[in-house]
């Protein structure tokens, strides 16, 4: 093989492990947020506003989830806006969000014992994920796939 197949070749394996860092990286944090919360005490709250609001970015406009609680600890008043535990996440299902979670409605709410203003009124693995193992295993057999035949293109 010549240099620039190495190169080439290289570039593409370089991708792969950015790619793979980024998306893995998303997973195991969003993992390691849902373990800590699946153990978190529960108390009842209250929705106290429930909308889905569109945020303009480079790519056009994504609906977001906004969804804020209040609930009672130890006698202290809480407010809380993070309906899953990991990063906010926008898109088609924010109107789903909001429709569970109507403003007025008495909510189960679970927060961290050490730090409770730390709180989410769900602990499952959000829906996304699964779409990022997709994405991650697609991405990977596309970049080998195009590796492979620029070894043997070049």
């Amino acid at each position: 093989m010549d240099t620039t197949t190495l190169i080439v070749i290289g570039s593409i394996l370089f991708s792969i492990l950015l790619v793979d860092g980024i998306l893995l990286g998303i997973i195991l944090y969003t993992r390691s947020k849902v373990a800590k919360a699946s153990s978190w005490p529960s108390t009842m709250g209250t929705v106290t506003f429930s909308t889905v609001e569109r945020r303009s970015s480079g790519d056009g406009t994504t609906n977001y989830p906004v969804v804020h609680y209040t609930y009672q600890v130890m006698g202290q008043m809480l407010q809380g806006s993070k309906v899953m535990p990991g990063p906010e996440v926008g898109g088609t299902g924010a109107h789903k969000v909001v429709e569970r979670y109507p403003a007025g409605a008495q909510v189960m709410v679970y927060y961290d014992p050490n730090k409770p203003s730390d709180a989410v009124l769900e602990r499952s693995m959000p829906g996304f994920i699964k779409w990022l193992w997709v994405a991650l295993i697609l991405t990977d057999l596309f970049l080998c796939g195009m590796a492979v035949v620029m070894a043997f293109a070049l």
